[in-house]
């Protein structure tokens, strides 16, 4: 089986060499965890690797992210420059009954759904990976559960028919006994927490599922430094 390497020492080693070629993984938790830390990491790993990447982002704009990817010491406008990144820098504005309407800060209005334009650039690049960040947004404004779930189903079926491998966030993690229709479609799910220990701030990390292969499925705790996210897949955390 061919393995993707997620770029996040500790991490990959959890996954016993990273994930399965083609997978979408679902990275959950709330603000201040590094998910969008994780999505650069993921980013900068596979441009090394010189596999091209389209990346989605949502609320935040791409700029931000870039300007704050420099304390990592990686250029998101060289990986452009290079060919290896396409960017969809994307906020959503709601209407009347429940439509939302994508806007690209860059281009204006996106003339067809996401899905279309995902796949126009995917193929254009000829990308291997897609970065959506936060999946939450394209939902936020749609109460009816069917209407997401079909949302969410037809987002991740085109990522799959285009043969790319996925990290998407979402905001929060759920309590017990809600639905979360994201994590039952993604092949794989990463839960990112902060708890207090002693008065003492712990960030802890748990792969809650990974279809097809074994994995580390106990809580770790992991970091963020200068040099982006690390995982202590070898030290065992109390929570």
């Amino acid at each position: 089986m061919s393995r993707v390497r997620l770029g996040v020492p500790g991490l990959d080693e959890m996954f016993h060499g990273g994930v399965p070629r083609g997978s979408i993984i679902l990275v959950c938790g709330g603000p201040g965890v590094g998910k969008t830390v994780m999505t650069l990491q993921y980013t900068k790993n596979a441009v090394e690797q010189e596999e091209p990447v389209v990346y989605i982002s949502l609320e935040e704009p791409m700029d931000k992210k870039a300007e704050n990817a420099k304390a990592f010491g990686w250029d998101v406008k060289a990986w452009e420059e290079k060919g290896l990144l396409e960017v969809m820098d994307l906020y959503m504005v709601p209407h009347s009954q429940g439509l939302v309407e994508p806007i690209d800060r860059r281009r204006g209005k996106i003339q067809f759904s996401i899905e279309n334009e995902l796949e126009t650039l995917v193929k254009r690049s000829k990308a291997k990976h897609v970065v959506l960040d936060p999946l939450t947004s394209i939902l936020i404004h749609e109460s009816r559960s069917g209407r997401k779930r079909f949302m969410v189903s037809q987002l991740f079926q085109t990522i799959r028919d285009l043969g790319c491998t996925s990290l998407i966030t979402s905001e929060g993690i759920p309590s017990e006994g809600d639905f979360y229709m994201e994590q039952f479609l993604a092949d794989g799910v990463i839960l990112l927490e902060k708890n207090l220990q002693d008065y003492r701030l712990i960030k802890t990390l748990r792969i809650d599922k990974m279809r097809g292969i074994d994995f580390d499925d106990q809580p770790r705790r992991y970091v963020i430094s200068s040099k982006g996210m690390q995982v202590f897949n070898k030290e065992a955390v109390l929570i």
